[in-house]
């Protein structure tokens, strides 16, 4: 076998691969040879099927047959033999002497490979890390927020107002036809909670149960699906239930809903501050991580694979339709920003992956464990979890990849320039660092 590489591009590879003529007969033959045992023929027994017969009729498709098992196994020899790693998958260009007897055979494959990235000096990449105190206020603001986080709802007879939530059912349509997923019944809206286009849930104030509106709106410029964007937009909505909302007291009640120990103003404040303590320590770390990794990116140039790029692109448009509730027609539709996004993630993701290999990183066992504790707690049953994990190749094996992850990401932490940058508890929740 004979192997030639052509660089297309800074990252492109074409291949060339040379398979004699001889190694290519023993193929067929082999295969042909599985056929003449194997094959029913009427008028032959099993095995007596006279070769000449089997020639004529299938010695096309066993030629064939024996060419596709040759690339399938030479191709990833060649790869090996050529320290190729393709990106992607690799595309067959043309097959040279494809049906030529006794020829040598070639084929050509096309592919990218993964970029070399030359990694920015990481003591050159300066991050601010925000520095909060909490103070008696913010711990009050964070009780009325539990306290309306455990509200109740109860239904009332009356107009609705704002702060009110409304059980609905709507049917709309463009141009007065109904269009993708233009309906819907038993959804629960909160007024005033800004979830649903402007002037849907102001058009619903003083309406009462039983009543249906009709409004007139128009889809943002920017939303999320592209047809829509823009578009004038007919409602007919029948409201079938309003509740009021009742803020729930700090009693027991609330004191266990949150795992204080008592219900004592004392108590219940300690751990209130110690939970948005937690909070706040893991948003500003989120922050701190997330100024270091756009920076890294900013600093680190590279060509990146399309392969990868279109197989992101597919894996958010995926996500983002599974949010919305909407697989049927995910194909017909285009989001603004999903092709930059992919592109970001695919580069980052080879900068990290550029960083375990020249930091030589392995998973550490003790932080998995960890991973694998803390994933159980979320759960009823954490033992079976756990459990589930351990016995699970597949499942263990990403939670290590993200453990390895995140130790790349501490080594560039490690190594970052960092500033302290005094804030308050409204503005790191109002900015959403």
């Amino acid at each position: 076998m004979q192997v030639s590489v052509e660089n297309t591009s800074s990252i492109g590879r074409r291949v060339t691969v040379s398979i004699s003529a001889g190694q290519l007969q023993s193929e067929i033959s082999q295969k042909m040879n599985e056929v003449l045992r194997n094959k029913k023929v009427d008028g032959f027994r099993p095995g007596k099927v006279p070769k000449h017969l089997i020639q004529q009729k299938y010695g096309a498709q066993i030629r064939h047959e024996a060419i596709s098992h040759l690339i399938e196994t030479s191709l990833p020899i060649a790869l090996q033999q050529e320290a190729l790693e393709p990106a992607g998958r690799p595309e067959i260009e043309r097959i040279i002497n494809l049906n030529e007897e006794g020829k040598d055979l070639a084929y050509v494959v096309s592919f990218e490979i993964f970029p070399n990235v030359s990694l920015p000096d990481f003591a050159s990449i300066q991050v601010e890390k925000y520095q909060v105190e909490i103070k008696e206020h913010d711990v009050d603001k964070m009780i009325e927020k539990l306290c309306n986080q455990l509200a109740t709802w109860t239904p009332v007879e009356r107009p609705a107002k704002r702060g009110d939530k409304l059980t609905i059912d709507y049917n709309s349509t463009l141009n007065g036809k109904p269009y993708e997923n233009s309906s819907n019944q038993d959804v629960a809206l909160e007024l005033g909670s800004g979830l649903f286009i402007e002037g849907f849930e102001e058009g619903l104030e003083n309406a009462v149960v039983g009543e249906t509106r009709e409004l007139d709106l128009s889809f943002p410029a920017e939303w999320r699906l592209e047809k829509l964007a823009g578009k004038a937009v007919q409602f007919s909505v029948l409201v079938k239930a309003i509740a009021e909302k009742k803020l729930a007291a700090v009693n027991e009640d609330f004191a266990q809903k949150i795992g204080a120990e008592s219900a004592e103003k004392e108590v219940v404040r300690a751990k209130v501050k110690e939970d948005l303590t937690a909070q706040l320590d893991r948003m500003v770390q989120e922050s701190f991580k997330k100024q270091a990794l756009e920076k890294l990116l900013g600093l680190t140039e590279l060509a990146i694979p399309k392969a990868l790029i279109e197989k992101e692109i597919a894996f958010l448009h995926e996500d983002l339709h599974r949010k919305m509730g909407d697989k049927a027609h995910h194909d017909s539709c285009q989001h603004h920003g999903l092709e930059e996004e992919a592109k970001n993630r695919v580069s980052l993701s080879l900068i990290l992956r550029e960083i375990v290999k020249l930091e030589n990183l392995k998973p550490d066992e003790q932080k998995v464990k960890e991973k694998i504790s803390e994933i159980a707690k979320t759960f009823g049953n954490a033992e079976f979890v756990e459990n589930m994990y351990y016995e699970s190749e597949e499942l263990i094996s990403g939670l290590r990849s993200t453990v390895l992850v995140d130790q790349a990401i501490e080594v560039v932490l490690s190594k970052a320039s960092m500033t302290l940058k005094p804030s308050t508890v409204d503005e790191l929740f109002k900015n959403e660092i």
